[in-house]
């Protein structure tokens, strides 16, 4: 359930770099500068280049800082707090999401409170305290009533999870219909729109919408999303008996988080394919920490 998990968030970090941040009409040149390098940090993560977008977003935040711009200061922090989470540096994500937190209840500020509430829910949901992450998401759904329609859909997704996880698979569905409706073109949501028909015994569906997540991700260039689209493709292949189709589809998935340089992902994937009784090819080219994926460059 881990790859799940992960791969729910995913698409916050698309949201987080559209979500409102409301310049000031000032001349200070660090609000100015770091409203340009927090921009350059929320590219740098919608490609999925955590590791240069949390560079992009402390050093933003020190600009705001420098400057006691609070809401550039939360918004920079949040958006830390993203790639944190999406690099498994969990205390951390926390830290800085909690911080975001303080400034955006001093501004009160509900968007972006639902914003930081929903990164720490998904913090809990990544270290498996499904019922604490249920609490802060559906408190972080509870503030957007304002926010827009991917935002709405994004915390809908992510409370599916939690309900997977759990077992309340029709609360989930439910959830995930809703999310469906405000955002049809959510890669995550199809994702787990197929979890959820996997789980219920209804494969064909469960492939139909993970097709449609690996054809969405495609389509946005999210290499990260269409390596764990890949991967829950192969094993439902697997478990259809597909074999010849799951060896080819979860070798794809292997190659691109070996490209992204996410070890225990790559792990992940190997156990998968061993699983399925498939050799793991031993001469796969491991990235070094030097090199970076080409979306990166």
């Amino acid at each position: 359930m881990r790859w799940f998990v992960i791969f729910s968030i995913l698409l916050f970090t698309i949201w987080s770099c559209t979500a409102p941040f409301k310049k000031e009409n000032t001349e200070n040149f660090m609000v100015k500068r770091g409203t340009n390098i927090l921009a350059r940090g929320s590219l740098n993560m919608e490609k999925g280049c955590f590791t240069q977008a949390a560079t992009n977003f402390t050093l933003a935040y020190q600009d705001f800082q420098a400057s006691d711009h609070l809401p550039g200061m939360a918004h920079a922090l949040n958006n830390l707090a993203v790639c944190l989470l999406e690099l498994e540096e969990y205390e951390k994500a926390k830290l800085f999401a909690s911080r975001a937190l303080i400034i955006n209840r001093s501004l009160d500020d509900l968007l972006g409170q639902a914003a930081n509430l929903s990164v720490l829910g998904n913090v809990h949901l990544n270290k498996g305290n499904d019922e604490d992450a249920q609490r802060l998401l559906q408190e972080a759904l509870d503030k957007c009533h304002g926010g827009s329609p991917e935002l709405r859909s994004k915390i809908l997704n992510d409370l599916s999870v939690g309900l997977i996880q759990t077992g309340k698979i029709e609360q989930a569905r439910m959830h995930l219909n809703h999310a469906f409706s405000l955002n049809p073109d959510s890669a995550a949501v199809h994702q787990n729109l197929g979890k959820v028909a996997e789980l219920s015994g209804n494969l064909r569906e469960a492939e139909n919408h993970y097709l449609k997540a690996l054809v969405l991700d495609r389509k946005e260039g999210y290499t990260s999303g269409i390596a764990s689209d890949l991967t829950v493709l192969g094993n439902l292949y697997l478990k259809m008996e597909r074999k010849p189709e799951a060896a080819e589809i979860l070798a794809r998935a292997l190659s691109l988080r070996i490209l992204l340089n996410q070890k225990n992902k790559a792990d992940d994937v190997r156990k998968d394919l061993r699983r399925g009784g498939f050799d793991v090819d031993a001469s796969t080219h491991e990235m070094g920490e030097e090199e970076i994926p080409p979306a990166c460059r």
